[in-house]
């Protein structure tokens, strides 16, 4: 049986899971990593993207995830992000709602619309869209 770590991944105002896990990937800002246990202790910058883990009974859980840091320590592993969602919970209609305003805000050009704003909204609707539609590949 391969080791295990605790795990939490925390946004700012709740718990988005805590467990033991096998393994981490997520999203780096100098690149994708993964953790397993007994990983040497470090902390990574996150960018706008998935976290997956494997869990404990061997089950894989996926997370869109903003921005935020990881921090590795030798008794586990804790995300603190900006913003968390599991798959499951992913509301598709408003995914897709919030992608096509972020697409419309880029698209008209208006003075007083904050284009980088809007291109870092199209990036998490895209993300929370393609980790719910991974999710639902799976089953």
């Amino acid at each position: 049986m391969p080791p295990r770590y605790e795990l939490a991944i925390l946004a700012r105002d709740h718990s988005v899971f805590e467990g033991r896990v096998e393994h981490l990937a997520a999203p780096g800002w100098d690149g994708s990593f993964g953790v397993l246990a007994r990983h040497a202790p470090m902390v990574v910058q996150l960018r706008t993207g998935e976290i997956s883990v494997v869990e404990e009974d061997g089950g894989r859980s996926y997370f869109a995830v903003s921005g935020g840091y990881v921090e590795v320590a030798w008794d586990g592993v804790t995300a603190l992000v900006d913003a968390a969602e599991p798959a499951e919970e992913i509301d598709m209609g408003r995914a897709r709602a919030a992608e096509e305003r972020a697409e419309r805000r880029l698209r008209e050009h208006e003075p007083e619309v904050d284009v980088g704003r809007a291109e870092a909204a199209l990036r998490r609707a895209l993300n929370r869209l393609r980790v719910a539609e991974k999710r639902r590949r799976e089953g």
